[in-house]
């Protein structure tokens, strides 16, 4: 077993590769060591151990997966799954006009970029059935459709605009810049493409209210996006009514005690420059009561020690009466977020095994941030 005080080999570099990825680590709070590897054949030191401590694994593995040439920024990037953008979906609806509003605040917190992005989808001709009715001048007829599909959504996307520029003028939405993006294809489709062409720092998206909820069990672009997306995604339920980001002061997290958790908050806390909140970690986890306790306090103090900024708690439910406990809490504690981490699963675990983030999206009506692990 590894003593937690011990010193463990991460990589073997060259001197000059090692360290620089030692000033990486360190930049982000690991106790980093050094120490020549001398080859049996050369009594001369060609490269270096970079060595850290074991409970610095997870995140530093995040690091070093993250690139070649450990550019710090590229890093940071690609270890938060960012660019400078945040990705809004819309489809003109009021549910996706509060997406923007409360995307516009949260981008105005994290300083970035708000994208606001619609997709359609072209008529399908298919060869056999348009020569029949159109002739040959099928694939022209074809083309023209297509382009007014598209400039129908072209206008309506520059209304949805100008309503927004209208809105900023009158207080109503933040007055910061924004870019558009229209894409031919499903929604579902597109928004994943987007991610993962140009991974944007948050994905904000509009739901409906819970009792509507049950007529898109299939084929729910949300839920979609949220068991496939690898970018963190917060979801905006058409009765929420955060005034200002800095109002969200409690959050629910789900844990599933595992190193997981530790990448989640870490991920939480950079996103959002160390916010001053409390977290109450609640675990989902089939174990046994004492063992979870255990667990779950020693997170809770890992948390509290480490980001001193925020405060941590627990809440251990009955895991026989899971739901209508969690139910009944978030009212009570006045929980203002969901936060929940989220595997990329396949369509079979999707289908009979729904994750935490797929569940809670149908089941409540809170806004909820997932972030990928």
């Amino acid at each position: 077993m590894i003593d937690i005080d011990d010193f463990i080999t991460l990589v073997i570099h060259t001197p000059a590769h090692a360290q620089n990825l030692r000033n990486i680590l360190e930049s982000h709070g690991m106790e980093v060591r050094l120490e020549d590897f001398v080859s049996f054949k050369s009594p001369v030191a060609v490269a270096q151990r970079v060595k850290i401590r074991p409970k610095d694994l997870p995140l530093a593995l995040k690091i070093i997966e993250s690139g070649e040439g450990y550019s710090p920024a590229l890093i940071d990037m690609k270890m938060a799954g960012m660019s400078g953008n945040l990705l809004i979906p819309v489809d003109f609806s009021d549910s996706s006009r509060l997406a923007v509003n409360i995307g516009f605040k949260l981008a105005r917190r994290i300083g970035v970029h708000p994208v606001i992005m619609h997709s359609y989808v072209a008529p399908i001709f298919t060869a056999g059935a348009s020569d029949d009715v159109f002739g040959e001048n099928s694939e022209t007829l074809a083309a023209e459709e297509s382009r007014d599909v598209r400039d129908m959504a072209s206008k309506k996307l520059s209304k949805f605009c100008s309503d927004i520029k209208l809105s900023q003028k009158e207080g109503c939405i933040p007055d910061i810049k924004f870019s558009t993006s229209l894409l031919e294809g499903v929604a579902e489709e597109s928004i994943l493409q987007y991610c993962k062409e140009t991974p944007p720092a948050l994905v904000v998206m509009a739901t409906r209210g819970k009792d509507k909820k049950e007529e898109e069990l299939i084929g729910s672009v949300t839920a979609e996006v949220l068991d496939s997306c690898r970018v963190p995604v917060f979801t905006v339920p058409e009765n929420c009514k955060i005034e200002k980001v800095e109002d969200i002061v409690h959050l629910m997290m789900f844990c599933n005690l595992d190193q997981h958790d530790i990448m989640t908050v870490d991920a939480l806390m950079r996103m959002f420059d160390y916010p001053k909140c409390l977290i109450t970690l609640v675990p989902v986890m089939q174990r046994k009561a004492t063992k979870t306790r255990d667990k779950i306090e020693a997170l809770c103090e890992f948390f509290n020690s480490n980001y001193p900024t925020s405060r941590f708690k627990t809440f251990v439910p009955d895991l026989k009466d899971f739901r209508n406990e969690i139910d009944v809490a978030i009212p009570k504690k006045g929980v203002d977020l969901l936060i929940v981490p989220n595997k990329k699963t396949n369509v079979f675990s999707r289908i009979f095994r729904p994750t935490i983030a797929h569940k809670s999206l149908f089941e409540r009506d809170m806004p909820m941030l997932v972030i990928p692990v």
